[in-house]
């Protein structure tokens, strides 16, 4: 799998702005998958609207997906919605709200994936989810070495955390769990200066960079956008500058129920 890619837009929520539309015209036109990660308590009847309209007309290319349950900070030791001090059962009731009011927008129209914003999670959070039952985490997955050497060692304990640090277990079952994950790794934004629309992408030149990274690494490449930052033709224009990359280096388009249910067939 290591030859194969998609993307994932994050927070799908009160508006359908431009930038959306815009984003998805862009996928759409290179016959490319995407998945939109959807903030569920926050996301309006007229996305849902859109996205169930896109969705039949492309189910091919559209992928939805759960991206925590209103994306409001509540970890007081650090910044993120789940984790932290946050305990079991007041995770597990928002959790088991989000993925019911994904069922009510979405029927089944979407992926039971699930993406904690801010990329904060412990260990009683993953409890809830599996036990709400998701098919899928999506969290993080790094190939520098030190990292790998990091993720070996918590795989030979078995664990999902060591220390407070996350362990990949990018394409294979979460310890504990049911769970596949499937992780995303490269991010367009390397520096955020608010939640709105102003921040720092990285240079075409650092992404195809860490895209040549990832070609030699044993993951898929998952390459992550927030359609709202995406304001100037510049930053357009970076998104399609990394298309043509991918297709000089011969990366393949999938979409993640794809990876996931390639990963079942092997076990």
């Amino acid at each position: 799998m290591s030859k194969e890619f998609f993307f994932r837009n994050d927070d799908i929520r009160d508006s359908l702005d431009d930038e959306l539309i815009k984003i998805q015209d862009l996928f759409v036109q290179r016959n490319l998958p995407i998945v939109h990660a959807v903030e569920p308590a926050n996301v309006t009847p007229e996305v849902v609207e859109w996205l169930l309209a896109e969705k039949k007309k492309y189910p091919d290319l559209i992928c939805l997906m759960q991206h925590g349950y209103d994306h409001t900070i509540k970890n007081k030791h650090k910044k993120g919605e789940f984790g932290g001090q946050r305990g079991y059962q007041e995770q597990y009731e928002e959790i088991k709200k989000g993925k019911e009011l994904m069922c009510e927008h979405f029927g089944d129209q979407w992926f039971e994936a699930f993406n904690f914003p801010y990329s904060t999670y412990n260990p009683a959070a993953i409890r809830a989810l599996e036990a709400v039952g998701y098919k899928v985490l999506n969290s993080h997955y790094n190939c520098e070495w030190k990292r790998q050497v990091f993720y070996r060692i918590g795989h030979l304990l078995r664990k999902g955390m060591i220390f407070g640090r996350h362990i990949s277990w990018n394409l294979e079952i979460y310890p504990g769990t049911s769970m596949y994950e499937i992780s995303t790794n490269i991010t367009f934004i390397k520096k955020y200066h608010n939640e709105q629309r102003d921040c720092e992408f990285f240079t075409f030149d650092k992404l195809c960079q860490k895209i040549d990274n990832y070609i030699n690494a044993s993951s898929p490449i998952v390459l992550l956008l927030h359609h709202r930052y995406h304001t100037t033709q510049d930053s357009i224009d970076l998104i399609l500058r990394v298309f043509d990359y991918l297709e000089r280096s011969e990366v393949k388009p999938v979409s993640m129920e794809q990876i996931y249910d390639c990963i079942r067939a092997k076990k």
